[in-house]
């Protein structure tokens, strides 16, 4: 019985530690699911003093007079009845947390499919790129490209160096519809194109 106890246990604990990390990617998603950075960034050493406290406490309960039974075999009855309770409190603030990030990455991409729709019927596409403070052409010549831009009917946006994960997800949706709209609207290979146009402006004095 009490070797049927020590696997429980020893199981359990390998189950905890994959669910404490589940949580704290759940928490931080849509972090990018690098297990090895997961794994760092999630602090195991805080499961430890979980594991440390409930080690305590089925100590404390082990001590006292239960069916005469040796304290071995009340601390193995004890602990991993203390750490499954743990346990699922980290599956409920696991589901809980994923549901919560769903509900508010749905709503993110909603916004960016509206806008995506009203930007394709102002016949303006926006798409946004990462970058921090950049040394700009002058302005005669940046009116030229952003002239080359709207008649591909696109326009582009810097959104600086920190970008939220939640919403650089949700753009994939406004980017999903604006991609086949530009394709239609100005035929295959028309990146290019453009980029041609506009490295051409630098033999223009």
């Amino acid at each position: 019985m009490d070797r049927k106890l020590i696997y429980i246990n020893i199981i359990l604990i390998p189950l905890l530690i994959t669910v404490y990390i589940l949580e704290y990617y759940v928490i931080n998603y849509p972090l990018p699911l690098r297990l090895r950075y997961v794994i760092e960034e999630s602090r195991l050493e805080y499961l430890a003093v979980i594991l440390g406290i409930t080690a305590l406490v089925s100590y404390l309960i082990s001590s006292l007079d239960i069916k005469k039974l040796s304290f071995g075999s009340k601390f193995l009855r004890i602990f991993p009845l203390i750490n499954f309770i743990v346990f699922i409190f980290f599956i409920y603030l696991s589901v809980d947390g994923w549901i919560e990030k769903q509900n508010e990455l749905s709503k993110i991409e909603n916004s960016y499919i509206r806008q995506a729709k009203k930007d394709i019927r102002n016949d303006k596409v926006i798409l946004g790129y990462a970058g921090g403070l950049s040394l700009s052409p002058p302005q005669q010549h940046q009116n030229k490209i952003d002239s080359i831009h709207k008649k591909y009917g696109i326009c582009y946006k810097n959104r600086g160096c920190i970008s939220d994960p939640m919403d650089i997800k949700a753009q994939e949706k406004y980017t999903k519809i604006v991609i086949p709209y530009l394709e239609k609207r100005n035929g295959k290979g028309w990146e290019n194109r453009m980029q041609k146009e506009i490295n051409g402006l630098k033999n223009i004095p």
